[in-house]
């Protein structure tokens, strides 16, 4: 009895330890019906979510960074990531569902695309793991503190319809406590450009900040700040884009820090 009491005891310990220490998805399979893949994120506020893509087969295997957003509905869990370089290049564009089965996780289907080619390879045999991946370093999703939040960020990425690389810069100003002047020129597919107003810095609120009439139009945003990018998200204005940027342009998108 006392046995089986500490294996009890014991199982208890990891489920508890693997509860408080992300990232609590992660699965391992295949890709293309041939190339080992491992995939573990977490999400956060504002439905967002990263982790790391690990290929332990590749000539020199190092955890990727991963980040994009997760939807819900009542039965499944929709993530899209891109795969990004500590450049900021996109090397890959990810996107997979899975469901939550009795407490454990289902993958359903998925695949990887690549940005230049747009073939996609399709994700097989991918089963929830419950321990965390040696591999798998600090959380991407620490709320950055206001000290270290870098001077620039930026993406890039193959557009096809274009046959270039583009993509987006943000950098940023300190402004005194909490306190932020901001540049930003988005071009995923038309250009979105504003800045902050030299007298109106935006203003921190932990390791976010929403600013509204970018460019004295009705256009607002958010940044939210992590160690290693920060991501924007439109949260007002929508139905002025046009009048504000043109050809529903918006500073949306996932940037890399570059510079401290």
């Amino acid at each position: 009895m006392k046995r089986i009491a500490f294996i009890l005891w014991a199982l208890t310990l990891v489920v508890q330890t693997w509860a408080q220490d992300e990232p609590p998805y992660y699965f391992k399979g295949l890709l293309n019906g041939r190339i080992q893949v491992e995939i573990a994120f977490e999400t956060g506020n504002h439905n967002i979510a990263a982790g790391y893509i690990y290929y332990p087969k590749a000539k020199n295997p190092a955890p990727i960074l991963i980040a994009g957003h997760i939807s819900y509905d009542d039965t499944t869990s929709d993530v899209y990531f891109r795969e990004f370089q500590p450049d900021g290049t996109v090397t890959g564009h990810i996107h997979f569902s899975f469901t939550e089965v009795e407490g454990d996780y289902e993958f359903v289907s998925g695949q990887w695309t690549n940005p230049k080619t747009l073939k996609d390879m399709p994700f097989s045999r991918m089963a929830s793991q419950f321990r965390k991946p040696a591999w798998y370093p600090s959380s991407p999703l620490t709320p950055e503190d206001p000290g270290n939040i870098g001077r620039e960020y930026s993406y890039t990425f193959w557009n096809s319809n274009y046959k270039a690389m583009m993509g987006g810069e943000v950098s940023f100003k300190a402004a005194g406590k909490n306190r932020l002047h901001f540049s930003v020129s988005n071009c995923p597919q038309n250009i979105a450009e504003g800045d902050s107003d030299p007298d109106r810095p935006a203003v921190l609120k932990g390791n976010e900040f929403e600013y509204s009439n970018v460019n004295e139009c009705h256009y607002g945003f958010r940044a939210t700040f992590f160690p290693l990018f920060v991501v924007l998200e439109t949260t007002e204005g929508t139905d002025e884009l046009h009048k504000c940027f043109g050809l529903g342009a918006t500073f949306d998108g996932i940037y890399i820090k570059q510079k401290q």
